[in-house]
């Protein structure tokens, strides 16, 4: 039987979170002494060989995040990404159960590449599929028109293996590195608390590179 939006919108109601959920899940707790090192997991954009790390949790829901996206790191993967000096690591801080869904498209794409790609479509789109009546519908489109199949979304939804380790990276942000809001940033693995702008973050680069 071919797969329907009908479907799809059912899939998406059986995965084990709703944003009440996510409030008592992601909730602040104490922080340990640890610092988030590159996993092997970890979608990466850069040289390997690149000095210096930095980390972003973030919620592709969350304008906050979708302002740094579409402000900030165009110029920030131009000066220091694609200059070798940063390497730069995406994970996971689904805030809703939305942005919950757009985390399981984005792992849908495939390689590093694909995803970073999907990363920008989900940003640079975000005002017009968070507000749309069902943004749920607006991902399939979005999916659709980047190489990821009706039938393919479904079954990423339906792969618990996945939705756990997109929970699992958000509860260990929480949990370990005391990420409490999106965007957050590390930088050598050191909670980065300043201003999200490129100019503050270039002249704080400038002392590390």
């Amino acid at each position: 039987m071919a797969i329907s939006r009908r479907h799809f919108v059912a899939a998406g109601s059986a995965l084990p979170f709703a944003a009440t959920a996510l409030t008592g899940v992601f909730a602040p707790r104490e922080a340990q002494a640890a610092k988030p090192q590159i996993l092997e997991s970890d979608h990466v954009l850069g040289f390997p060989t690149a000095p210096v790390t930095i980390i972003e949790y973030a919620s592709l829901t969350c304008g906050h995040c979708g302002n740094f996206h579409n402000h900030t790191f165009g110029d920030l993967k131009k000066n220091y990404i694609d200059t070798g000096k940063v390497k730069f690591v995406y994970r996971h801080f689904p805030l809703d159960r939305f942005a919950f869904i757009a985390a399981i498209l984005s792992e849908c794409t495939g390689d590093d590449s694909k995803f970073f790609e999907m990363i920008d479509v989900l940003f640079t789109q975000q005002d017009n599929w968070t507000r749309q009546e069902d943004p749920a519908l607006a991902l399939i489109e979005i999916g659709g028109n980047h190489g990821v199949a009706l039938e393919e979304f479904v079954n990423c939804l339906t792969n618990q293996e996945l939705v756990d380790a997109i929970a699992s990276e958000s509860l260990i942000g929480s949990t370990q590195f005391g990420v409490d809001s999106t965007p957050t940033l590390f930088i050598q693995g050191e909670k980065y608390e300043q201003s999200r702008s490129f100019e503050a973050l270039d002249n704080y680069l400038k002392t590390l590179t």
